[in-house]
């Protein structure tokens, strides 16, 4: 694939919304923030685009370094604003990408989908069955695909970065209400009685 120079990653937020993780708006998740957070500790150039802004106007899916797509599950109720990305949308986003950009997938709702019998054809298309940021690190350093799970150390590089990273500073939220999110389930500490 030639690329320019003014390639790069595009970072689809598809909002994820489980009991411990409301990254729908007003809320960023922080999800989201790791997987930017892995390519602003980089340095690598992108574009976060949630799936909100998506559907109102889809970039080009040309010239990309790579695509990151996060799904969360989608819950019964009302959403106040958005909703998280269908699969119907991310099989859209799957279709209309060239075939050897290489194509990340993560969240709760790949796996969910995937358990379910999902299975998509494509060149070049991983979908991230552990932490989506540490498959992508992987990805970057390596240059092959494969499930990882992050390390405390990358945990704390990661969400640093993914605080200053475009999920805040180009989220349609960002004058307000912007809430962000924060990480509850995981690295709790369990004492045995």
């Amino acid at each position: 694939m030639s690329q320019s120079e003014d390639a790069s990653w595009l970072v689809i937020d598809g909002y994820e919304d489980e009991p411990a993780a409301f990254g729908v708006p007003p809320y960023v998740g922080f999800h989201i923030r790791y997987i930017c957070g892995v390519l602003e500790q980089r340095g690598i150039p992108y574009e976060y685009r949630t799936i909100d802004s998506y559907r109102l106007d889809a970039p080009s899916l040309e010239n990309r370094l790579g695509i990151v797509l996060l799904a969360g599950a989608v819950v019964p109720g009302k959403y106040l604003r958005g909703a998280p990305i269908s699969l119907r949308e991310t099989r859209d986003v799957i279709s209309k990408s060239p075939g050897d950009t290489p194509f990340l997938c993560g969240g709760w709702a790949i796996r969910g989908w995937k358990q379910q019998g999902w299975s998509p054809l494509r060149q070049n298309l991983f979908l991230a069955l552990q932490d989506t940021d540490a498959t992508l690190e992987h990805f970057l350093d390596q240059g092959e695909w494969g499930h990882k799970r992050r390390t405390a150390e990358q945990w704390t590089d990661w969400a640093h970065h993914g605080a200053r990273s475009k999920a805040v500073s180009k989220n349609p939220d960002l004058h307000g209400p912007l809430t962000y999110e924060v990480e509850v389930y995981q690295g709790c500490v369990r004492f045995k009685r």
